[in-house]
């Protein structure tokens, strides 16, 4: 599956446990392309940054989907699509 749309935020320079070891990542907002009242909330795995600046189109794969069952938000851990 993958995730697109325009970039909103951005927090790069992260660290989180994924799969059982230690991975950089970039949390980040986008702007659905087909729906942008709809923001996606993101982690782009193994990166450190991204290559695009906010504002700009990010097309993303997604591995995995969470859903938090307190405030029903949903987050998608991808990489960035090739």
């Amino acid at each position: 599956m993958t995730r697109e749309g325009t970039l909103l935020e951005k927090e790069p320079g992260l660290k989180i446990n994924f799969q059982g070891s230690e991975h950089d990542y970039v949390r980040c907002v986008i702007a659905d392309t087909v729906d942008p009242s709809r923001h996606l909330n993101c982690r782009v795995i193994d990166q450190t940054d991204l290559p695009v600046e906010i504002g700009q189109l990010l097309k993303l794969e997604v591995i995995k989907v969470i859903t938090e069952r307190r405030t029903g938000t949903v987050y998608f851990d991808c990489h960035l699509a090739k």
